[in-house]
């Protein structure tokens, strides 16, 4: 009863899995947050873009060139608004999406009053460009499917300028 030789691999074969579940779910959901934090990023710098009066097809093609490394254009797409907010309400006044990407805009459509958003603070007769970026994440470890429900499908970022 004295003799622990292999008592170490016992061990280490039962916490194995354990160790290893946990180390490939964190490296699943930092690589998803870094996902997230870069279509953050690149919905408010093309916002920003839009507002100093580029045109909504360049804004586009400067998203999509952007998100090249997190191939936007395979796995998603985006779509550029302008809208204004006159005295009987917000209005969006042109829209713009991504070539060959068919989702729709949380917006709303051209011509419509936007839905889901909220002109808290915003004066009559300003302009506003909303840049929303639609992403479908997939995972990058063995274990995709016990983290996909964790995850919203598609990933959305919105940003206003």
């Amino acid at each position: 009863m004295r003799d622990s030789s292999g008592q170490a691999v016992a061990e280490f074969a039962m916490l194995l899995p354990l160790v290893l579940f946990l180390f490939l779910g964190m490296v699943e959901i930092g690589n998803a947050l870094a996902v997230s934090h870069s279509l953050s990023r690149l919905s408010r710098e093309a916002a920003n873009i839009a507002s100093r009066g580029t045109n909504l097809d360049t804004v586009l093609t400067v998203v999509d060139v952007s998100g090249s490394d997190i191939h936007l254009g395979e796995r998603g797409g985006s779509v550029v608004s302008r809208i204004e907010v006159g005295s009987g309400g917000v209005e969006i006044l042109d829209q713009v999406a991504s070539p060959g990407f068919l989702k729709q805009s949380r917006l709303g459509a051209r011509g419509t009053s936007p839905i889901s958003f909220a002109s808290y603070g915003l004066e009559a007769g300003n302009t506003h460009y909303v840049v929303e970026i639609f992403y479908r994440y997939r995972p990058i470890t063995p274990f995709a499917r016990l983290f996909e429900s964790a995850l919203p499908d598609p990933i959305y970022e919105r940003a206003v300028f």
